[in-house]
């Protein structure tokens, strides 16, 4: 894999041109990358529309019918289905823990086992969350365990 980079004052914008006979699963992983590094995720706070990066958010939670997004200090409400959201956090840093809630692995401090077959999360803001036993095994391969 041959890699160019053009640095030029004249460009007014950042344009990525992959060049290839076809795509792999080693370059896959790259478009990925490329594609998420650069979403936002359009939410309400106070009345105020505001754009959250994915990286700030800790998880998504569908409540009565509303999505929300919770960062380590902030609460937003989200027009986007979870569902929707989730489509869109593929190969990401992201995993669906249940029915209502999709995690954002990066935000783990610890993972404990429950006796129910479960696990319980305490992410870096204090917050606990269970991971549906139904959900435990693409959680344990999406963060190494």
């Amino acid at each position: 894999m041959k890699l160019v980079i053009e640095q030029n004052r004249n460009f007014q914008e950042t344009e990525i041109i992959i060049r290839c006979s076809s795509i792999n699963s080693e370059l896959q992983k790259i478009i990925d990358a490329i594609k998420i590094s650069s979403f936002t995720i359009t939410a309400y706070k106070d009345g105020y529309l505001q754009k959250i990066n994915h990286e700030d958010i800790c998880y998504i939670e569908s409540v009565d019918e509303k999505t929300f997004i919770y960062c380590e200090n902030d609460v937003y409400d989200c027009k986007m289905k979870l569902f929707e959201l989730e489509e869109t956090l593929t190969n990401s840093s992201f995993v669906r823990i249940s029915k209502s809630c999709i995690l954002n692995i990066d935000f783990i401090e610890k993972v404990k086992p429950m006796l129910n077959g479960k696990y319980e999360v305490l992410l870096i803001n204090g917050e606990k969350l269970i991971i549906n036993r139904h959900y435990v095994p693409i959680f344990k391969k999406k963060f190494g365990l």
